[in-house]
């Protein structure tokens, strides 16, 4: 059993040294000064504005969903998003908001845990998705270097305590609102996945037809079943005016998530706007989300489509991306 946040997923492992070596170059050479974070082994490269994006890109996809075989018929769906959106938030937002694991605990039946596999049709075969390959790559990159990595689909049960969430505040001096009869000891239950993600660590240069040298970016392709919570009674509207109520949560993101049209159907992507910016793009016909780092160093595209999630993000530009989004096949 396990009190961490149920978004919390373990990070793919990515060999990507050259390419942190080659941005952290860049930084010296431009005066970039990027936002500050605490060293991760083998994390993904360059500013930890575009780590948020690559794990956001991992997390959407792979995070919560629910299938419950032999339940009871109180047991109902409260979250399958069919849309996304996003929340623009200051970091200031999140600096008191607490986990949950605050208020209650996650107990995993199945945990995430990727792993790397060999080729293409390995990937869809654990996965059981249709892994859809971009035609369009950045100059230099090739689709022979591409590496594959698996999350096979994963299950969870969240239970609420009023008695952790008493004990979880009073250790920060705080007095959470009482928690009401119907939220205490009711259960979410979470499954998320198959996803696939594929990637390319950006060692090595390319050459151009002037004979100039360009360093090759980082690409990850991310795609995978959205996230489905099923409820064995407690609602959305519920949930949100119980969680929204806790100390720590500012009421510019209580706002914003109240903002929501439809919360039961839509996956909100928190943008940082401290950090960077993000819009409405046209990407595979729909409607998706592009996000960029102030640093210049990252960006990244994120879409629903046909019952999937897809992310693409890397240390490319806006055209860069879409053209590769776009030609997913």
């Amino acid at each position: 059993m396990t009190d961490s946040d149920p978004l919390d997923t373990p990070e793919i492992a990515v060999d990507t040294d050259g390419a942190l070596a080659r941005v952290r170059a860049r930084i010296e050479r431009e005066g970039i000064t990027p936002i500050p974070s605490a060293p991760r082994a083998r994390a993904t490269p360059t500013s930890p504005w575009l780590k948020g994006l690559a794990a956001a890109a991992s997390v959407v996809v792979v995070a919560t969903a629910l299938t419950v075989t032999g339940a009871a018929e109180s047991i109902f769906t409260i979250f399958e998003p069919k849309q996304i959106v996003a929340v623009p938030i200051t970091t200031g937002d999140l600096a008191g908001a607490p986990g949950l694991g605050s208020y209650g605990t996650l107990e995993w039946s199945t945990p995430p845990k990727p792993y790397d596999v060999p080729d293409l049709a390995t990937a869809a075969r654990e996965s059981g998705l249709v892994v859809l390959t971009p035609t369009t790559l950045p100059a230099g990159a090739d689709a022979r270097d591409a590496r594959f990595a698996v999350m096979p689909r994963t299950t969870a049960t969240y239970t609420f305590s009023a008695e952790k969430t008493r004990g979880s505040a009073a250790a920060q001096g705080k007095t959470p609102p009482p928690m009401p009869a119907n939220i205490d000891g009711s259960k979410l239950f979470i499954t998320g996945g198959p996803a696939v993600v594929q990637y390319w660590d950006g060692r090595g240069v390319a050459t151009g037809p002037s004979g100039a040298t360009t360093d090759l970016s980082t690409l990850i392709v991310a795609q995978g079943k959205p996230p489905v919570v099923r409820s064995d009674g407690v609602t959305v509207d519920q949930l949100l005016d119980y969680l929204l109520a806790q100390p720590g949560i500012s009421p510019r993101l209580a706002a914003q998530i109240r903002a929501i049209k439809e919360p039961s159907s839509t996956l909100p992507i928190p943008i940082p706007v401290d950090l960077g910016s993000s819009k409405q793009v046209s990407v595979q016909g729909t409607t998706g989300i592009f996000v960029g780092d102030s640093t210049g160093l990252g960006s990244a595209v994120i879409w629903q489509k046909d019952g999937i999630v897809y992310g693409v993000a890397g240390t490319l530009t806006e055209a860069e991306l879409l053209a590769v989004a776009n030609s997913l096949r």
